[in-house]
């Protein structure tokens, strides 16, 4: 089976039972799983592995998407993780017994709630967890490993491919990649842990359109086939040519500086659809690089924020904003006061057709 026939049956049934967020998913998904091939076999000298973060308000979905991509990957592939210890990131001495970090167990992990594997957490475990998602080069000192001895040490070096520097401290490289979900941005701590992620944030609005597709679609079904060929076409060694990507001179001709973490984010874009035997278009590219810059912006951006764009150009009733930003008319309300107070936005009246009085919002 061709690559490009597997990309559209799992595409077609992730659509087929969660409409257009399932495609959306679906897509990202598959090119999480091919940047893996890629890291692992191509060797490119930067980082094509691409971490996915599901970034929406809970009760939508996030869970059911991401269990259904465990279940496709399987148990070889992938792992679910529900928190992270310093174990997990650096491993540790049982039964005088090497245990490897949890990222050399499988390629993938997937977490259905990202705040559970951050919340609480020291320093020293982000930085490592930083490290792990960027170059996946990680050095640890552990006191417990003095005691393993050499055939211990040689035994864990030919299985999880570490290297032992001295006699408590030892070094490995991962193109582990994590695939998770949250609702709030507080997880994310700041723009060095959330510019490791393609940050997913749906393209439509979630309402009841899509909750009727979901409660009337039939069930989720992949052949065996295809998720067999799926699995064997993700491990497999086929080496391809990345230095022969080039990107349009539109790219940095933008009004906003790309960034050369930018530029790496979308030459593994084009590199994951070559992969999957899809063509990638200049138009394509650019709209990938709008995507990167405005789905950052989404995910920092306050309550207050939104409903000031919202209304910046043109005068708005509360429903009017509540509907456009998808959110509840209590929270336009909190903004609105808060915007208020500030002296920023204000309320006027006017008339309609049928001289019912009006009451919107605009900015000052």
């Amino acid at each position: 089976m061709k690559r490009n026939e597997i990309y559209d049956h799992i595409t077609t049934a992730f659509e087929d039972k969660f409409s257009f967020l399932g495609r959306q998913f679906a897509e990202e998904f598959q090119m999480s799983c091919a940047s893996y091939n890629i890291q692992t076999y191509s060797k490119p000298d930067f980082r094509m592995r691409r971490h996915l973060l599901l970034f929406w308000r809970a009760g939508w979905l996030k869970s059911s998407l991401l269990n259904k991509a465990n279940t496709l990957l399987g148990p070889q592939l992938c792992t679910i993780m529900s928190d992270v210890s310093n174990a997990a990131l650096r491993g540790t001495v049982e039964g005088g017994s090497f245990v490897s970090p949890f990222t050399l167990k499988r390629p993938f992990s997937i977490c259905t709630e990202f705040g559970q594997v951050v919340s609480g957490f020291d320093s020293d475990i982000v930085q490592k967890l930083l490290n792990v998602l960027e170059e996946g080069l990680v050095t640890v000192s552990l006191g417990k490993i003095a005691y393993l001895s050499i055939d211990q040490r040689e035994e864990a070096t030919e299985k999880y491919g570490i290297t032992f520097i001295d006699k408590n401290t030892f070094t490995y490289s991962t193109n582990w990649i994590l695939i998770a979900g949250t609702y709030n941005k507080k997880f994310l701590f700041d723009n060095a842990l959330e510019s490791r992620f393609v940050i997913m944030h749906p393209e439509k609005k979630l309402d009841s359109n899509l909750t009727r597709h979901l409660t009337t679609s039939k069930k989720f079904h992949i052949d065996e086939d295809v998720a067999e060929h799926f699995k064997a076409e993700i491990v497999k060694d086929s080496p391809m040519d990345i230095a022969g990507i080039k990107l349009p001179n539109e790219v940095y001709e933008c009004e906003t500086p790309v960034s050369p973490r930018e530029c790496a984010g979308l030459i593994s874009f084009i590199a994951c659809r070559s992969w999957w035997n899809k063509p990638t278009t200049k138009d394509d590219i650019m709209e990938k690089l709008n995507q990167m810059k405005t789905r950052s912006e989404t995910v920092w951006k306050t309550a207050d924020d939104k409903v000031f764009d919202a209304i910046e150009f043109e005068s708005k009733t509360v429903p009017d904003i509540a509907s456009e930003l998808d959110v509840s008319t209590r929270q336009v309300y909190y903004s609105l006061s808060s915007l208020k107070r500030k002296g920023i936005v204000n309320k006027f009246i006017e008339y309609d057709e049928e001289e019912n009085a009006t009451g919107k919002w605009k900015v000052v």
